[in-house]
Formats: C-alpha cells, sequence, structure tokens
C-alpha cells in the first residue's frame, strides 16, 4: 500500500471514531435530559397529588373535621346515629365561657345519651368571641384543638375535657401544652392517633373551620353563648342549668 492509501485509510478510521464519539455524546445528552423530564415531572404530580395533604409550609394543609355538618357551621356529635325524624340540636358555645360549661356539665350528658340513642341529632357550634373581650386567643386554640379531636374520632371525649378543665378565673385560657398533651391524654387519645391529633393542632389545620363557625354563629344573629337551639328555634330561656329535667319537657315540644 502507497503512503497515500495508508494516510486515506487513517484519515477515514479518524473520520469514523469522531463520528461514533459524536453519536455518543448525543446519546448521553438524551438520556439526560430523558431523565430530568421524567424526574420532575413525577416530582410534579407527586407535589398535585398530595397538595390536599401538605401545606406550603411542611404542615398539614387546612382541613374541615370529617364530622362537621352539611354548611360547616358546626360538629355532629352523632353522625349517622340519629333516626328519622329525630329534632336537630344545636349548642353555640364558646370553651371560655364559664356559663358554657356550668350549662354543659348539668345538660351535656343528657344530650350526648339522647344523641347516642338516636333520639336528637346533636351538633356543638363553636364561637370564639372571648378571645378579643379578654385579649387572649384560647377560646380559637380550643376549638382548633376540639376540631381536631374530631379527625381522629374522640370529639365528644375531648370536648368535655376542655370543660372539665376550664381554669376558674376567667382569661387565664388554656396553654398549648394543656391542649396538645394532657388534654389528649384525659381524652384517651394515644399513639397513632395522637400523633395525627398534635400534627393537626400545631399546624392549625382546622384554624379556618373554626374562624368559619364563629362567623356563621354571627350570621345566624347568635350574640351570646350558650345558646341552644332545637329546629331552628332558640329555647335556651327554657332551660334551666339546676333542673336537668327542663331539658326533657323542651325536647318534648318538638
Amino acid at each position: 500500500m502507497s503512503n497515500q492509501s495508508r494516510r486515506e485509510a487513517l484519515r477515514a478510521q479518524q473520520l469514523a471514531q469522531a463520528e461514533a464519539a459524536r453519536r455518543k455524546r448525543v446519546m448521553t445528552v438524551v438520556a439526560i435530559v430523558t431523565a430530568v423530564v421524567v424526574l420532575v415531572g413525577g416530582g410534579g404530580l407527586l407535589i398535585y397529588l398530595n397538595r390536599d395533604s401538605i401545606s406550603p409550609s411542611g404542615g398539614t394543609a387546612a382541613m374541615a373535621p370529617p364530622n362537621a355538618n352539611a354548611d360547616q357551621s358546626g360538629i355532629i356529635v352523632n353522625p349517622g346515629k340519629a333516626k328519622p325524624g329525630a329534632p336537630v340540636v344545636v349548642v353555640y358555645q364558646d370553651y371560655q365561657c364559664p356559663w358554657c360549661k356550668t350549662f354543659d356539665l348539668a345538660l351535656g350528658p343528657k344530650l350526648l345519651a339522647k344523641a347516642e340513642a338516636g333520639e336528637i341529632t346533636l351538633e356543638y357550634h363553636t364561637m370564639t368571641f372571648l378571645d378579643s373581650n379578654l385579649r387572649n386567643d384560647a377560646s380559637t386554640r380550643a376549638g382548633i384543638a376540639a376540631a381536631c379531636a374530631d379527625v381522629v374520632g374522640a370529639y365528644a371525649a375531648y370536648h368535655d375535657v376542655i370543660y372539665a378543665n376550664q381554669p376558674q378565673s376567667e382569661g387565664i385560657g388554656y396553654s398549648d401544652q394543656n391542649l396538645r398533651n394532657a388534654f389528649a391524654a384525659q381524652a384517651g387519645i394515644t399513639g397513632d392517633k395522637l400523633v395525627q391529633f398534635q400534627r393537626c393542632y400545631d399546624s392549625k389545620a382546622t384554624a379556618a373551620f373554626v374562624k368559619g363557625t364563629n362567623e356563621k354563629a354571627g350570621r345566624a344573629g347568635v350574640t351570646g353563648t350558650p345558646t341552644y337551639f332545637l329546629n331552628g328555634k332558640d329555647v335556651t330561656k327554657q332551660l334551666n342549668y339546676q333542673d336537668p329535667s327542663s331539658l326533657d319537657r323542651v325536647l318534648a315540644t318538638a
């Protein structure tokens, strides 16, 4: 083979190697781009699928308690248990209200028993107006905690615990330690449910719901607590905390 022929052969070999290297680079770039697209796309899908359960701050997203009534103005204590045609009892309350505690201790057990028996539908509508009166936020935080207790199926028990531990002096309020830990323990919230409850409380996941119940109560014309409604009628003045049987007489009118 002549020198000219060898040079041409070498040149052809070099061109072939260069083309092979170019193709390899192209394939590498394509593979990288494809991987990035899949990763970003998958991540975007993951974020989309979870956007209802994860807030931008990384906490639990805003939620309504599972047993909220249709217009989210309150929580139904006995969902699905009321017999057809059973009267609806609505209690407007503020967890810092001393009279709310007095009436609840007197009438609450009877109301709960009738609710469990399916004789009534029982709803609690939480208000928070005492926060501004007492210059704290204990009513709101207690409402958030009670709604979070509903998330883990312990609303009625937690509701009772709040009132059982209401400070004797109005305005002291409830500490986060009590609402988050002590009250949960007393209400029987433990294990995974305690973790879920505390995550809900820490992130204030039910805050918007509680704000809404307070606003809806105001729009319903409720200006004080406790206020009791029976089938949409205010029956508060007919109830006597010193005579729990007054509740039976009121319910009989339904």
